[in-house]
């Protein structure tokens, strides 16, 4: 039988320095030394610009028309998309600035970021989120509900515009400086404690906000989209009400469209054996602007609202700096909202491509995005899901794609701008919803949750409520706690079970799952399947000693000076409550209680113990002179055949027939005989080891032979008894007899 303090012993166990003695350094040649290496460099070079990564091994002839393909179809999305600002924000920013600032948030992410299928953009929850926190500090509302912008001549008007866009400004600029410090000291870990259940629930929800927002597209209706606790109820209930002023024209076109695109899922292009879905997107905008600059559509645009806007570059300004105490707060709530969504988006298509993403090189990108837009007065950016998704379908395989969609994007707005100002809002909707469609296919995980795992269901269905009731940023913080409120309830909810030998084999099951397992009489094996901690240690107590049908109580004075006298053999515990103790002298450390199972007579033996939690008890001072490593076992065959060996006589090691009643006469004799003898077969039979320490062990038997009751031998235990309860004089001689046969 191997115990922990035998096998480390005859092993030759290789401890750490920590364990024994100081790490000595040497007092010798103590000069400082610095020194370059060029891997260490490039290391950090690579992990500081990712772009490195893709672009010096790029494969040109399978990835090329991939990324042009995809880059294409993103670049004439986003054109609509920048157009389209104006109606969700109220707060018109000139097109110049718009693209421009699209332009360089892509580029900058093409440099620093680590996903190669993310597309980043405005969201548009994000900055009605922004829009709101104008309003909450009295800045007048720029653009009406009935689709007019005020007059920009005034210079009332004109002072508040500008003092509106300024403080905008301000808020994405310090989003961008926290995200930023949050990536340098490499806080961007935290979403690696985030489950998958959380990540599918909350985009799933942020995908119902999204088409939410896409209504007033789709019906031609301008109404103040509100954002917060129940704000999306809020406006699907002034929409429902707004239904009889619907544009017809606007809410056929969107139905036309979204059939084009559905049909366009079954129409597959096959480049190099891969097929690559058909650019529906590109082609339907493209029809689509030269159709409706020729006929007039009768359907809403954004040429309503671009057309009275101020078409001049605002030049980038310092952020406002005076009001400190009103940016910040909300600069943080939009920062962590950003890095989330945008995080959550990318380990979605990493999980499906097989790659991982950095989190904190995701922060300090987006952190940069968003800086870069504070200088163009935009908003906050993040993941654009609708781009996101179209340039993954489409086939992206790196960054080069953005970079081409951008391009595209800047190129065709600046020249070609004022002919997509005439595409019907509808259209642009259609393919809004339509991309964001795949990500409400996670409500068919909710049957396979309920079957698999109700805790994720709970968490799953909290954090879409939490969502998509109280809007992206309180959602998600209340999602988290609960999340891991959950998991930490969970994981100290012990698992414990009563194990059995299946009859004549070395194999241990449940009683309860197991009907051919059987206990075997005076033993009991617990097994523990989790971690035991402070939260769950009373529980753990209590289930020993319910299934030992035992009961703890209090101990009364004398029994406690009792343990004490017996515990501490060095030390006298007088009877007074008073002594005069010297103040020069150390106090002496507190005297160890033995109790709970040692005292009434009760061996305690552990095995299959990982070797990092020994050496945890060690570091720990956890080993004494009554708790040693003897009580630890490798197997617990080895303490189940130790636990025999120490409590019984030989002719009691054999189980009863009464605990086999099922099996034959013959069976059951085999099994008795071979119960004490199978460990020895078991470990002898193929391992040249075990013959090389039993040899070793015989001669360290026969050079200590004046002291027969102590055997030392690899199969003949330790005659001293782990709990001095039981020791006897004929115990070491019972077993050698027993363990040799």
């Amino acid at each position: 039988m191997q115990t922990e303090e035998h096998f480390q012993a005859h092993l030759e166990r290789k401890l750490p320095s920590a364990l024994h003695g100081a790490l000595q350094i040497s007092q010798e040649n103590r000069r400082l030394q610095c020194s370059f290496s060029w891997g260490r460099f490039r290391k950090i070079t690579l992990q500081m610009f990712p772009v490195l990564n893709w672009l010096f091994s790029y494969r040109f002839r399978e990835w090329i028309l991939r990324d042009l393909h995809a880059g294409l179809s993103v670049g004439m999305v986003q054109v609509p998309q920048g157009l389209l600002g104006v109606w969700l924000t109220r707060l018109p920013l000139p097109n110049v600035n718009g693209f421009l600032s699209a332009f360089c948030c892509s580029m900058t992410y093409v440099i620093f970021g680590t996903s190669p299928h993310i597309s980043i953009g405005s969201f548009s929850i994000l900055n009605v989120v922004v829009t709101n926190i104008l309003k909450t500090l009295n800045f007048n509302q720029t653009l009406s509900s009935n689709g007019s912008l005020d007059n920009f001549s005034d210079p009332t008007f004109m002072k508040d515009y500008m003092e509106a866009l300024t403080f905008t400004a301000s808020i994405t600029f310090f989003t961008g400086i926290i995200q930023l410090l949050l990536g340098c000291f490499c806080l961007g870990f935290v979403t690696t404690y985030v489950p998958k259940t959380i990540i599918d629930a909350y985009l799933t929800a942020a995908a119902l906000h999204v088409i939410v927002s896409q209504f007033a597209f789709i019906f031609d209706i301008v109404l103040d989209f509100h954002e917060g606790p129940l704000g999306i109820f809020y406006n699907l209930f002034h929409f429902f009400l707004a239904l009889p002023k619907a544009n017809a024209t606007s809410i056929l076109l969107f139905l036309t469209s979204t059939a084009a695109l559905r049909i366009s899922t079954s129409i597959m292009i096959n480049y190099k054996h891969s097929p690559i879905v058909f650019p529906m997107e590109l082609l339907l905008i493209i029809t689509v602007t030269i159709i409706s600059n020729r006929i007039h559509l009768h359907a809403e645009s954004s040429n309503a609202v671009l057309s009275m806007i101020p078409q001049r570059f605002l030049p980038p300004t310092w952020p406002d700096l005076s009001k400190p105490s009103k940016i910040i707060p909300h600069a943080f709530s939009l920062a962590i909202v950003s890095y989330f969504l945008l995080v959550f988006v990318g380990d979605r298509y990493a999980l499906l491509h097989n790659y991982h993403i950095a989190s904190n090189q995701e922060l300090i990108a987006v952190g940069l995005c968003n800086i870069c837009s504070s200088f163009f007065k935009s908003f906050a950016v993040s993941s654009a899901i609708s781009g996101t998704v179209i340039q993954e379908k489409t086939g992206g395989r790196t960054q080069l794609a953005a970079a081409i969609g951008a391009s595209v994007m800047l190129v065709t707005a600046l020249k070609l701008g004022h002919f997509f100002q005439m595409i019907p809002n509808g259209i642009f909707a259609a393919i809004v919803v339509f991309n964001v469609l795949p990500f409400l296919e996670k409500f068919l995980d909710i049957p396979i949750l309920w079957r698999r795992d109700k805790y994720h269901l709970v968490i799953w269905l909290v954090t879409f409520a939490a969502v998509l009731c109280a809007g992206l940023d309180v959602g998600l913080a209340i999602a988290m706690g609960f999340s891991f409120f959950i998991i930490t309830i969970r994981s100290h909810r012990m698992k414990m079970v009563v194990l059995g030998q299946i009859p004549n084999t070395n194999i241990y099951r449940s009683l309860s799952a197991y009907r051919a397992a059987r206990e075997i009489e005076g033993i009991k094996i617990f097994q523990c399947c989790s971690s035991i901690s402070f939260a769950n240690v009373n529980h753990f107590k209590t289930y020993l000693l319910h299934k030992m049908d035992m009961k703890a109580v209090p101990l009364d004075e004398s029994e406690m000076r009792a343990l004490i006298s017996r515990s501490v053999s060095d030390t006298t515990v007088e009877r007074k409550d008073l002594k005069f103790i010297c103040v020069c002298d150390p106090p002496l450390p507190p005297p160890t209680l033995i109790y709970m199972f040692h005292n009434i007579g009760i061996t305690v033996l552990i095995a299959s113990c990982h070797d990092s939690v020994i050496t945890h008890f060690e570091k720990s001072d956890f080993f004494d002179s009554c708790v040693t490593k003897e009580m630890f076992f490798l197997t617990l065959h080895d303490a189940v055949l130790a636990a025999l060996g120490r409590h019984q006589k030989p002719d009691e090691l054999e189980p009863s027939a009464k605990e086999f009643p099922e099996e034959p006469l013959a069976e059951q004799q085999k099994g008795r005989s071979l119960l004490l003898t199978k460990n020895k077969d078991f470990f002898s039979a193929t391992n040249s080891d075990n013959k090389l320490m039993h040899e070793e062990s015989i001669s360290d038997t026969s050079s200590s032979a004046q002291n027969s009751a102590e055997p030392s031998s690899c199969w003949q235990y330790d005659t001293r008894p782990l709990q001095p309860d039981f020791q006897d004089t004929s115990w070491g001689e019972r077993w050698k007899y027993t363990s040799n046969p």
